[in-house]
């Protein structure tokens, strides 16, 4: 029979394997995105992609936090408890989506891994800017 005490220290010791466990099973690697060709047309300018961008971000409540000539940083943040900062490559050729930082998310950069929750984050802003820019070809 185990002793209450060793109960104790039983009954801890499992409860934190399976907290770290938990804490470790929350990352994936990190999606890094390929730069994306946009098709040479008429309508698109670096000026119109950049208002591209802007739009797909604002549909998932991404804010522009920053930007210099051919380029966005665009900050997502639920609850104030997660955040990830984006930086957005772009000229009239195409543009590149990678990541800046993070709060929250479990990131290892050196591992290239991070909580699933900013890939998700990434890939629906990566298709929102994809729908941004066939708009523009229909112009």
């Amino acid at each position: 029979m185990i002793s209450t005490p060793r109960l104790k220290q039983l009954l801890v010791a499992a409860s934190l394997g399976l907290a770290l466990g938990t804490a470790a099973a929350r990352d994936e690697p990190m999606w890094v995105p390929d730069r994306v060709s946009v098709q040479q047309h008429a309508s698109i300018t670096q000026d119109s992609l950049r208002t591209a961008i802007i739009r797909a971000g604002a549909r998932r409540n991404w804010q522009l936090l920053d930007e210099a000539p051919g380029e966005l940083r665009l900050k997502q943040s639920r609850q104030g408890k997660h955040e990830a900062t984006v930086k957005v490559a772009y000229d009239v050729t195409g543009y590149q989506l990678s990541y800046a930082n993070s709060y929250n998310l479990n990131a290892d950069v050196e591992r290239q891994r991070i909580h699933p929750t900013y890939n998700l984050w990434l890939r629906n802003l990566s298709g929102d800017i994809a729908s941004e820019v066939t708009l523009l070809t229909l112009k």
